[in-house]
């Protein structure tokens, strides 16, 4: 798994934020998702927080599910970007919004019954510091919602851009952690998972550029290799489109693989 540049998809998250939620509609499907399964598991949960939480819409869907009500001292949010905090505070009035990491989480021990993150974890190289983080501000007892990108999201992509460079040079595209080793992971941090399910969700798009655009509208550009700008940037998105289209490409326009993988864990 590559490693990410924080201070970028800090910047990249940020600039998204106003019309992240226009562009989102599979992130929104992911945590909707989440959120029935966190309403099964843990229906009395007062205390929330959110780790990565965006422009809000996973606290919103538990507020709106009944499983959270969302005042200063019960429900909680944090996020690398300013820019997402800054919009969550509008859409949740009332909620404890921090800009934080999902690594250093700015609050007590056992200060939760119920932590959740939805696509956030997949920007992280290693798993198991935010893992601790979440049982760290855990109650014993309380419940870890998760869900995350994983395992052959974008492949099609990924493998363009491979097929694309010149002999000899390493890709700089993004990876995601295969859905064992999230698996295993939790159960490292002592959360082992109670329910753990995938799903693969295929978008398709009308062209290769349309799909780079959404990502980037997104703040997902961590996701897409050539970082650099100028000639050489502009020649490799060809050359990568070119690929992508000839194998991948159809009447329908281009898929793009999601994986996703959720958890239900329990702090012993």
């Amino acid at each position: 798994m590559s490693g990410v540049d924080k201070a970028r998809l800090r910047a990249a998250f940020s600039r998204s934020a106003p019309a992240y939620e226009a562009g989102a509609r599979l992130q929104r499907d992911v945590a909707d998702r989440l959120a029935r399964l966190v309403r099964e598991a843990a229906p009395q949960a007062l205390r929330v927080l959110d780790v990565g939480c965006g422009t809000g819409a996973l606290l919103a869907a538990l507020r709106e599910g009944g499983t959270v009500r969302v005042g200063p001292s019960l429900a909680a949010g944090v996020d690398l970007a300013h820019g997402m905090v800054r919009v969550a505070s509008e859409a949740l009035p009332g909620a404890r919004l921090a800009a934080g990491d999902a690594e250093a989480l700015p609050f007590r021990a056992a200060a939760f019954d119920l932590v959740v993150s939805s696509s956030t974890f997949q920007w992280l190289p290693d798993l198991d510091v935010a893992l601790a983080e979440a049982r760290r501000v855990l109650r014993p007892g309380g419940t870890l919602g998760l869900a995350l990108f994983c395992g052959e999201t974008l492949r099609e992509l990924r493998e363009s851009w491979r097929a694309a460079l010149p002999p000899g040079v390493a890709p700089s595209t993004h990876g995601f952690h295969p859905p064992g080793a999230v698996r295993e992971a939790l159960a490292r941090a002592g959360l082992p998972a109670e329910r753990f399910e995938t799903e693969r969700r295929v978008v398709r798009h009308a062209s290769v550029l349309e799909l780079l655009e959404s990502l980037r509208g997104i703040g997902a550009g961590n996701a897409v290799a050539g970082r650099s700008g100028g000639l050489g940037l502009r020649r490799a998105v060809r050359d990568m489109s070119r690929i992508y289209e000839a194998r991948h490409g159809g009447a329908g326009g281009v898929p793009a693989t999601w994986d996703v993988a959720y958890a239900v864990a329990r702090r012993a």
